[in-house]
């Protein structure tokens, strides 16, 4: 089971974002953070500000963490995104 469980979905989406990408980007310490909540969680909310999205498009911004973090986009709502990762891929 590699999709995102639409149930769960909408409840993330009403949750408060557990993580922020501000004027410093998608940096290690993002990712590690991103990464920890990934276990515990499964899926998480983050918020994109505006000092984030400087050049780069938000699916951009969110794709680059996401290929850093081995998660999915799961979808975009204004500067906010929901982002999972399966349990099984967290062993790798």
């Amino acid at each position: 089971m590699s999709e995102a469980d639409p149930t769960r979905v909408k409840i993330v989406w009403q949750d408060p974002a557990m993580a922020q990408i501000g004027k410093g980007g998608v940096s290690d310490s993002l990712v590690k953070e991103i990464v920890r909540l990934l276990k515990k969680h499964q899926y998480i909310k983050v918020r994109m500000l505006r000092s984030a999205l400087g050049e780069d498009a938000k699916s951009e911004l969110i794709e680059s963490l996401c290929e850093k973090t081995g998660a999915r986009l799961v979808g975009i709502r204004g500067n906010t995104a929901v982002i999972f990762r399966h349990r099984a891929s967290q062993k790798a």
